[in-house]
């Protein structure tokens, strides 16, 4: 029997996928010719079937539609809908990856449950909106009775989310009972709840608004296929398929490439004497600056092969707009935005900080001091074992102390050189902090270049130091008292081993507790 259309989810029997790359090739070699096609899974279906051929019944709203194609028959300056359409074909015909993306909005796909997706979606109302200005796509998921529903609105290359546009999307899924809106682009957002266009309050009562940037979508494709979490040879195949297609640049995705026009403006002022006020200047740089943090974890997560996060607190991550009012306070009060990333099993997050002040980038982390060490010296040495082939250009380490004295700062190779001169009469450290600092000031005042810096410094920074670095553990504690010690026991199976008296000194016990007294090992063998 033929799939069930654009849900693409397969019966197969136990002998699962083709084997063959042959095999898949030769379907796409036929892909529009309507010939029946069986192999040895135990299913038959026809190629169109395979690729969106099927007929399906489009929802009651929509007075026509198609089935998202995986190749789908565009004009040449149709770059957006080609996207879309090769996405929401992807999605629905490789479950894991449309489980990865759409649990990211609240939604959870079992075994029953099928993913449809649409594109060129016309409602019947369509006279209300304008015949020019239609949703991108359509997802429907259906889960037994339950169906969740999304409009898709997609922007590639250099187009932006248009704000007017969206809110008649918002208010045409309203009227038909869809349950939200996802917009795609080129624009960031730290999490798909955040989105970059603030839109107003009461179109979102209803209708969830949701954001993915390409880059996100095009990262959670690279870490499945780098952690192999798609285990059909075929959906293995079209994954790297779509990820060969979107990180090619004809097709217009894009990371955020530079920070926004007030950026230099604001320096100025800053080196001038004066702040950044907390006007529309000072919105668009933490908006900026937050663009390119979520951009830059996306990198680090594609380098490192796991996903890398902004860390957000929970009051910022349910309210973006609040996120960005207490940057924007950072940001005129200190002229400084800081950030840091979780990275899973690193000794600790990295942090990042962009100083306007002195026109530096400062990436760090921070690491517990061993305690088992008990000189200062001891717990200088065990640090710098840790990173002993690191090139120390432009490293320093930052020595914490235990008591409130100010941390010290010292370069690497003077650490090197002369770990006796840090520590004297003072209590022991606490903890280290190793920096990287870059001091370009003119590359630092650049739009672009401060990006290029920062895309570059923060993963060289991991491969050559936070890799390394290792916080210190407690070792497990040791039994005081040995039943195995031939000095304070001798074991024989199956007998009473008699355990010495208490002596006078006065770190022992006064009496002996009974259960060390006397004391039956017994072993099944």
């Amino acid at each position: 029997m033929a799939p069930n259309g654009a849900s693409r989810h397969w019966n197969r029997n136990s002998s699962g996928s083709c084997p063959h790359l042959c095999e898949i090739i030769s379907r796409l070699l036929f892909l529009y010719q309507e010939l029946p096609y069986f192999n040895n899974c135990g299913y038959s279906f026809t190629l169109n079937d395979f690729f969106g051929g099927v007929d399906m019944e489009l929802p009651n709203y929509l007075k026509s539609g198609q089935v998202a194609r995986l190749f789908p028959v565009i004009t040449e300056t149709g770059k957006e809908q080609k996207a879309s359409s090769i996405f929401l074909a992807v999605i629905s015909a490789i479950p894991e990856l449309a489980e990865r993306l759409l649990s990211q909005t609240g939604q959870r796909l079992g075994a029953r449950t099928s993913v449809n997706t649409f594109t060129e979606v016309i409602f019947k109302d369509e006279n209300q909106w304008g015949k020019s200005d239609r949703p991108d796509g359509l997802i429907e998921i259906s889960t037994g009775k339950r169906k969740w529903t999304a409009l898709i609105e997609a922007k590639i290359g250099g187009n932006t989310l248009d704000q007017e546009q969206i809110e008649r999307y918002l208010k045409l899924a309203r009227d038909n009972s869809i349950d939200s809106v996802i917009t795609i682009s080129n624009e960031f957002s730290a999490l798909p709840t955040h989105h970059p266009l603030s839109v107003s309050k009461a179109l979102t009562r209803k209708v969830a608004l949701y954001h993915f940037s390409w880059t996100s979508i095009l990262t959670e494709a690279v870490l499945m296929h780098e952690q192999s979490l798609v285990s059909d040879l075929e959906q293995a195949f079209l994954l790297r398929e779509f990820i060969r297609f979107f990180s090619h640049s004809s097709a217009g995705v894009k990371g955020y490439l530079s920070m926004p026009e007030e950026w230099s403006g604001a320096i100025e002022n800053i080196q001038a004497g004066g702040n950044v006020q907390k006007g529309e200047m000072g919105q668009k740089i933490v908006k900026g600056w937050h663009q390119e943090l979520r951009d830059l974890s996306l990198l680090m997560s594609r380098i490192i092969g796991c996903h890398v996060t902004v860390k957000i607190s929970k009051a910022h991550a349910g309210d973006a707009e609040r996120r960005v009012g207490d940057d924007l306070v950072g940001l005129c009060t200190k002229g400084c935005l800081a950030s840091s990333f979780e990275i899973p099993d690193a000794a600790s997050d990295i942090q990042i900080a962009a100083d306007l002040r002195s026109r530096s980038l400062r990436i760090s982390m921070c690491v517990d001091a061993p305690k088992d060490k008990k000189t200062t010296k001891a717990r200088i040495n065990w640090l710098l074992r840790q990173i002993k082939e690191v090139d120390p250009t432009g490293v320093s380490i930052g020595i914490i102390w235990a008591s409130r004295a100010s941390t010290t700062v010292v370069s690497l190779d003077e650490l090197r050189e002369h770990p006796e001169n840090y520590g004297g009469d003072r209590p022991g450290v606490r903890a280290f902090e190793v920096i990287l600092t870059s001091n370009s000031a003119r590359r630092f005042m650049g739009r672009r270049t401060f990006i290029e810096d920062i895309e570059k410094i923060t993963p060289i920074y991991y491969e050559k130091i936070g890799q390394h670095l290792q916080s210190w553990k407690a070792l497990p504690p040791k039994p005081k008292y040995s039943i195995t010690n031939e000095k304070d026991a001798s074991i024989e199976i199956g007998k009473v081993v008699e355990v010495a008296q208490a002596g006078n000194v006065h770190h022992d016990l006064l009496e002996i507790p009974e259960f060390l007294k006397k004391l039956r090992v017994s072993f099944d063998r």
